[in-house]
């Protein structure tokens, strides 16, 4: 992207970000900052609309899962942009809502994701606040969130941004290379990765996404994607479709 495109999109963003706060007659915003891409490039923008004062960071760890370095990444970024945060620490609490139930890695995962967005809604009531999500394009695209967890937000200002420009908008306004060069994770258990998990890289992903948002989902002959990527992507888009839609309502009329 050319500068005047970075600067545009900046300029949109922070103007969507006032206007709905104005709107709703909110006092600011709370937001989960994990240390990772885009919750810290949500938080900068966020400051460059309100100002520091009306941007709340909460920082949810889950020490079991949670690299210490993330945790010290956000504390490092809300500090610099000075604005008020708190840090609470999940795993005593996920550990005793999951004892005596039924073991399963994803309902775990899962749970954890939406205690967080259970604790960021708590303060956004108490303190009169919107929460703002972090979610980018490819993830929204890809369904590659948890419903009702960090796919629940009142607003969500980069999800219109393919992760890999989220990464090139993140350079342009100074974030620290170790969180723009971060392996994108959600945390959901030791080790994990979107990457890994997807089994393809953001460059591609985002490719990919974009070839069949422009191609209405045609074949991949016509161009130099990996057929094999592009019908993996294709079917995680058919299998989290439902997400992208509140959930069915039975209509007596």
């Amino acid at each position: 992207m050319k500068e005047d495109m970075y600067e545009t999109i900046c300029n949109t963003i922070i103007n969507f970000i006032k206007q709905e706060i104005e709107k709703r007659d909110s006092e600011g915003v709370i937001i989960g900052m994990s240390g990772g891409i885009d919750s810290s490039l949500t938080t900068v923008l966020a400051v460059k609309a309100l100002g520091n004062q009306p941007v709340f960071g909460l920082l949810l760890p889950d020490s079991s899962v949670t690299p210490k370095n993330d945790t010290t990444d956000a504390i490092e970024l809300a500090k610099s942009l000075k604005i008020k945060y708190k840090v609470i620490e999940l795993n005593k609490i996920k550990e005793q809502i999951v004892n005596g139930l039924p073991r399963n890695k994803m309902a775990r995962a899962n749970l954890l994701v939406r205690l967080r967005m259970s604790l960021l809604y708590y303060y956004a009531t108490a303190m009169n606040r919107l929460v703002l999500g972090t979610g980018d394009k490819s993830e929204m695209m890809l369904g590659y969130f948890t419903k009702y967890g960090d796919g629940g937000a009142d607003l969500f200002p980069i999800a219109d941004l393919y992760k890999t420009e989220v990464r090139s908008l993140a350079g342009y306004l100074g974030l620290p290379k170790k969180i723009i060069n971060k392996t994108s994770s959600a945390r959901l258990w030791k080790g994990q990765t979107a990457e890994g998990e997807i089994g393809i890289k953001y460059e591609e992903i985002d490719k990919i996404l974009k070839y069949l948002e422009n191609n209405s989902y045609l074949s991949s002959n016509s161009t130099k994607l990996n057929g094999n990527n592009v019908s993996k992507i294709k079917s995680l888009l058919e299998k989290n479709k439902h997400k992208q839609n509140m959930p069915p309502m039975c209509k007596l009329k």
